[in-house]
């Protein structure tokens, strides 16, 4: 449980703090109104303890201004239970305490049992912490004793076990990464390293085992850390089970019977199934051809690599579609191929029972399903949406009759027979949505060349391809262009509405974008397949040599890579020598050393499951690694943790407008360059900056050139100073930054050089009249103005509102 203690007594908050620990509560400690509330507005507490007669922030002005934030969706702790500690024994004081928003109120001096009676009242009261006991199997925790015990034996812990283990049984479902853990159970100027914290897990964990516990704490890969949810004490049934199996999207990987293993198959899946398994067929006959070698003794290297490549092929491929015996025996069969001992005659007859096995699974996949017939389904609603189709189809009467049936669907419609017309009608109406044909024969531009024209002027509008080729690489090409969806002829006027109802209603929803890279055109289909039944606008990919064009174009919010890329070459078209294959391991490296880009989720698809491969991929910058064959559920909850996860880090680290760090991440960052210093023995310089005047820019020049200048200045700041260097944005037109390894007397001088740029930037109002700006500024040094980051920023606080007494527009040392 975390508390943040707000009192300026530091003798009193120092034994508040040391009572407190005591009991395995995590302390923050605040020596004044302002601090305390810029704690509250950083990191979350469980509770809040606050004196009322502070300075600069009185507990009373804190407790209304926090409840005053309650509505807001960025206040941390609105709700936080707030404990007034204070010496005015007064029936007015209390009452105004209360009406304040606190939730209890205690006169010092007061008694520390009745002091913690009243903390354990408090926290009882929290909706997360009504229980007084925790336990999972037969381990239970008294959070009134703060005894654990395992079979009613006691199980002696160290602190930080102790909240280690109270976290994980308070948030049986949560996944705590390292960091998070940090976050919760450390002091903001007191974190250890990510070892420290593995250390501690170790220990918790070796206790538990030493008493004759199971390891309770699951280890998720490169995720974190979780309490086991298999051994919670409510098991549900096998019906609960039932009901909690996806009804739209089954696993992939359901391991079942052979003779009914290929109606698991997705019905989405089942007409690339039908493309896909002749080539699958000719795969397998590559291997067998292998295997006819070696019986003969005339099997060479080079063509054992090959076999074994195209049946590492097949592992993914068929888990895939659903055929997990397949999957199964091409990876057995895969073992032997790549196996480094010499092949012989035993192990061709195992190779010839397995591929036998595998090609009869194959081939029957047909006679095991048959799909339902799909009815034609109806519009759910005739209500006009008042949305407008571009109807562009050198096919006029195939035309007219989509028009006929979108007006059923509530859409108005324009017919082009050619793409002259349909450039035309572009610029007399405003369009939603397209439905373009992938081929005229009349004309010397494709449907393809139209839709990068349309992508390029007309952003805004979703096209719909619609043709009678069943082309691959058309339909990828299509879909790095922006399409969202590419049907494909014979198709009824109200099939071919009803996909284009779903793109234009998914139109907004369709924000987060996700390119595919793999050279396998099958595996890239089936994942587009899912992906974009989850909602999700796919980018494909096949070329490496276009990969970093494609990924400025479409600005993925998620990467996904096959790690061999064994069909992808970067070519050089001036050297009829193809350079060497691009791996997926490559492109990872070259991402993460790309400042926009490094930041970008990646997760890593590999038909190998070795120690190796997987370390390797994360040393190159992947953030999850996928084996094949994958299961869609599995991948998509994967790709949600990783998108949910960008975009917390987006949200807390991150200031949109300016770039620079926000609060919370400013001060993590500054506590650990703080702790750096401290260990190396070097200086370190805090400082303060404001703009000056900025209320009066707002109010003269609109808050949108106020942003301007925000922007401008937290631009200039991170393209002036060093990269380990760190710069926030501490609140409204407020900035913070610590630079490592310098005296203050030398930061002035490189702040005035920061200073002289932005005083002389011209910014320009609405209605064309330019202004300037300039900024104040405090600085403070380590340690001879303060060895904490807390007694830092009062001492570069105090400077800059030197600064502003003295008349603003320079910079003053502490």
């Amino acid at each position: 449980m975390k508390i943040l203690c707000v009192e300026d007594d530091p003798n009193l908050a120092k034994l508040l703090e040391t009572l407190l620990v005591q009991h395995h509560y995590q302390v923050d400690l605040a020596r004044d109104g302002l601090i305390g509330w810029n704690f509250a507005e950083t990191f979350t507490y469980d509770l809040i303890l606050l004196d009322i007669g502070l300075p600069r922030l009185d507990g009373l002005q804190f407790c209304q201004q926090l409840r005053v934030n309650s509505s807001s969706p960025s206040s941390r702790n609105s709700d936080t239970p707030i404990l007034l500690m204070t010496a005015l024994d007064t029936v007015t004081n209390k009452v105004m305490g209360l009406d304040a928003g606190a939730d209890d109120y205690i006169v010092k001096p007061f008694d520390l049992q009745e002091f913690l009676a009243r903390i354990r009242a408090l926290l009882r009261r929290h909706p997360g912490t009504r229980s007084p006991q925790l336990t999972w199997g037969e381990l239970c925790m008294n959070l009134n004793s703060c005894q654990v015990t395992y079979q009613d034996q006691p199980l002696l812990l160290t602190a930080k076990e102790y909240e280690l283990l109270e976290l994980f049984l308070r948030n049986p479902h949560q996944i705590f990464s390292v960091s998070r853990l940090l976050d919760c159970l450390w002091n903001y100027d007191d974190f250890p390293s990510e070892g420290t914290v593995r250390a501690h897990i170790k220990g918790l964990r070796k206790k538990l085992k030493e008493q004759g516990s199971e390891d309770i704490i699951e280890t998720l890969y490169k995720l974190g850390y979780r309490l086991r949810l298999e051994k919670q004490n409510q098991t549900p049934n096998k019906a609960q089970k039932s009901q909690k199996k996806p009804e739209v999207l089954k696993e992939f990987s359901q391991q079942l019977d052979p003779s009914f293993l290929t109606s698991e198959m997705l019905p989405e899946l089942w007409p690339v199934w039908q493309e896909s398994q002749p080539l699958y067929c000719d795969r397998l006959s590559i291997v067998q051809q292998a295997i006819a070698a070696l019986y003969e003794g005339r099997l060479t290297p080079e063509q054992q690599h090959h076999a074994e490549r195209e049946i590492h092929t097949l592992i993914g491929s068929l888990g895939c579609f659903g055929l997990m015996s397949a999957s199964d025996l091409s990876r057995q069969i895969q073992q032997i191929l790549k196996s480094g001992e010499p092949l012989g005659l035993a192990e061709a007859d195992q190779l010839q029972t397995l591929t036998t096995k595998l090609r009869n699974t194959i081939e029957q996949t047909n006679q095991q399903i048959h799909p339902k017939s799909d009815p034609q389904p109806q519009p759910q609603s005739k209500t006009p949406i008042r949305s407008t189709l571009l109807l562009v189809d050198d096919d006029f009467p195939l035309a007219q009759i989509i028009a006929i049936e979108a007006v059923n669907w509530g859409y108005e419609s324009h017919i082009a027979t050619d793409l002259r017309q349909a450039q035309q009608l572009l610029t007399q109406y405003k369009f939603d949505g397209m439905i373009l044909d992938l081929n005229f024969p009349n004309s010397t531009e494709t449907g393809l060349d139209f839709l990068a024209t349309v992508r390029d002027q007309y952003p805004n509008i979703s096209v719909v391809m619609l043709t009678a080729e069943p082309a691959w690489m058309k339909r990828i090409e299509a879909a790095r262009l922006g399409s969202p969806c590419f049907l494909q002829k014979p198709l009824t006027p109200n099939q071919i509405m009803q996909a284009v109802s779903q793109v234009l209603e998914q139109k907004n929803s369709l924000s987060t974008r996700i390119l595919v890279v793999d050279d396998n055109l099958i595996l890239l289909e089936a994942l587009e397949s899912v992906l974009e039944d989850a909602g999700y606008q796919v980018i494909l990919l096949n070329q490496a040599e276009k990969f970093w064009e494609i990924l400025e174009q479409t600005a993925p919010d998620l990467l996904i890579l096959d790690l061999e890329l064994s069909n992808i070459c970067a070519l050089n078209l001036t050297d009829p020598i193809p350079s060497p294959s691009v791996t997926g391991w490559d492109l990872c490296e070259i991402i993460r050393r790309d400042p926009r880009w490094n930041r970008l989720p990646i997760l890593v698809l590999s038909g190998y499951t070795d120690p190796e491969t997987i370390q390797r991929s994360f040393t190159a910058g992947a953030d999850d690694v996928l084996s094949k064959p994958i299961g869609p559920q599995e991948l998509l909850t994967r790709i949600e943790i990783r998108l949910q996860q960008r975009k917390r880090w987006k949200m807390t680290e991150l200031d949109e407008l300016t770039g620079v760090s926000l609060r919370r991440k400013a001060l993590q960052d500054l506590t650990s360059l703080l702790h750096l210093a401290q260990r190396q023995q070097q200086p370190f310089s805090l400082v303060m900056l404001d703009l000056d005047h900025f209320k009066r820019i707002n109010d003269q020049y609109g808050h949108d050139i106020g942003d301007q200048v925000l922007s401008y200045l937290g631009k200039l700041l991170q393209q002036s100073l060093r990269q380990e260097d760190v710069v926030g944005r501490w609140g409204g037109e407020e900035f913070v930054i610590g630079i490592y390894g310098i005296m203050k007397s030398t930061g002035i001088h490189r702040l005035q050089e920061i200073f002289e740029v932005f005083s002389q930037h011209q910014f320009w109002a609405k209605n064309g009249i330019p202004f300037q700006v300039t900024f104040s500024g405090g600085i403070a040094q380590f340690p001879d103005d303060g060895k904490d980051i807390q007694t830092l920023y009062q001492a570069a606080d105090t400077a800059l509102y030197q600064a502003k007494a003295q008349g603003r527009s320079r910079i003053v040392i502490s």
